[in-house]
C-alpha cells in the first residue's frame, strides 16, 4: 500500500465537526470500510487547515473515500519519503 495526504482548507472547521465526523472515519480505518484506509487527522482549527493520512492502493481511492463522506478536499498528495524523529533520531525513510 502507499501513504497518501488529503490536504484540506476548510475556514470555520471546528473540534465539534471533526468529533462528528470520527464514526465515518472509524469506518474508514476498518479493513472492511473501503481500500483507502484512514490513519490519522492533523488539524489546526485557528488556520482552518487539515492534514489527513491515508493507506490506500491508489489516489483514486482515497477520492472516493472522501466522496464517499461528502468531505470536501483541495488535493491528495502521494507520500514519497517519511522524516521521523524515533528512537535511533531523526530518519528519512522512502516509502
Amino acid at each position: 500500500m502507499t501513504y497518501y495526504m488529503g490536504i484540506h482548507i476548510l475556514p470555520g472547521f471546528t473540534k465539534d465537526m471533526l468529533t462528528a465526523a470520527s464514526p465515518a472515519l472509524e469506518k474508514l480505518s476498518d479493513a472492511g470500510g473501503s481500500d483507502a484506509h484512514f490513519l490519522r487527522a492533523l488539524t489546526s482549527f485557528k488556520e482552518g487547515r487539515v492534514v489527513c493520512e491515508f493507506e490506500a492502493p491508489s489516489k483514486d481511492s482515497v477520492a472516493r473515500a472522501y466522496a464517499s463522506l461528502g468531505f470536501p478536499y483541495d488535493a491528495i498528495v502521494e507520500v514519497e519519503a517519511i522524516c521521523d524523529n524515533g528512537s535511533t533520531g531523526v530518519v528519512t525513510t522512502d516509502v
